[in-house]
């Protein structure tokens, strides 16, 4: 069993929230490894990595935060693998362009509008390709679980509940008041990941 951890934007495999994952299944879970990739590479490449992880194990589950939400999305739709989404962006390239004043569409592939903590140079071909790949839904939408908090100061949770409760495809939802983009608390939602992923409680 594996559990992949997608960081979002400014961050890497050194993102707090997979530390805590990661400690948690050491401590609870010793048979469920969790790995922490550094994505801070162009979408394709993000996919490529990703892609290669999953496929070495049968079991694995996702863990997608903000941007990662996206790319767990997309990868979920590929692969049927349970994902946990935290505050994730459904939209990248409409909200990474928020990084730019002007209008984007009259820049050159190779601009780049932002480069993460983390050393990836956003180009605007980059946002061609999120915005080309973008799912249009949620597959197998019973095997999602949504953690949102209205009060995200980056994204707007409503967003995300939208695009996961489209018409047949309801995703399992929990929105909490309050709170934040990094969702703080993510440290007593632990068990709750891991049970809906596979089922495994603490004793």
């Amino acid at each position: 069993m594996q559990i992949i951890y997608i960081h979002g934007l400014n961050s890497s495999h050194l993102a707090q929230k997979g530390q805590l994952l990661k400690n948690f299944c050491e401590k609870n879970f010793p048979h469920i490894s969790v790995h922490c990739p550094n994505l801070n590479h162009s979408p394709d490449k993000v996919v490529q990595i990703l892609t290669e992880l999953i496929a070495k194990d049968p079991q694995t589950g996702l863990v997608g935060s903000s941007l990662g939400g996206y790319f767990a999305t997309l990868l979920a739709n590929q692969t049927h693998c349970k994902t946990v989404l935290i505050n994730p962006s459904t939209n990248p390239a409409n909200s990474l362009t928020r990084f730019y004043d002007g209008d984007v569409n009259t820049l050159a592939d190779d601009f780049v509008l932002y480069t993460t903590s983390g050393g990836w140079q956003i180009t605007k071909a980059d946002l061609d390709w999120l915005k080309h790949n973008r799912p249009k839904v949620a597959k197998d939408a019973d095997k999602f679980l949504v953690l949102l908090k209205t009060g995200d100061e980056v994204l707007d949770y409503r967003q995300a509940v939208d695009f996961y409760s489209q018409n047949q495809h309801q995703a399992h939802l929990v929105i909490e008041d309050g709170g934040e983009h990094n969702m703080s608390d993510f440290d007593s939602k632990l068990e709750q990941v891991v049970a809906f992923l596979f089922g495994e409680m603490l004793g």
